[in-house]
């Protein structure tokens, strides 16, 4: 994978035969930019494990069909869900908008 997409990649269809029923079906890599892997590890709670959160998409290409990953920042669940909450708050109302 080129730098042209930082901290992204693709994954492939196996080109090997699968040896057994668990083999990969896509195999493939991820370039991840050094700063951000500094990042990752700093930002490591247990400091021992970081958790990424890869999107994929299906793309064709020269030698066939291959899936196109991308690394967005994980955010465990209880976040995700308050995300969105937020942006439903009521507008915040000054007294110079009020007409009386």
């Amino acid at each position: 994978m080129s730098n042209q997409y930082p901290n992204s990649g693709a994954l492939f269809a196996a080109r090997l035969p699968k040896r057994s029923e668990k083999g990969p079906d896509f195999t493939g890599s991820i370039d991840l930019d050094i700063a951000l892997v500094e990042q990752l590890i700093q930002e490591s709670t247990d400091g021992f494990s970081v958790k990424l959160r890869l999107s994929g998409w299906k793309r064709q290409g020269i030698k066939g069909e291959f899936i196109s990953i991308k690394y967005d920042e994980y955010k465990p669940p209880q976040q995700q869900q308050a995300a969105p909450q937020q942006s439903r708050q009521a507008p915040q109302i000054r007294d110079e908008d009020l007409p009386f």
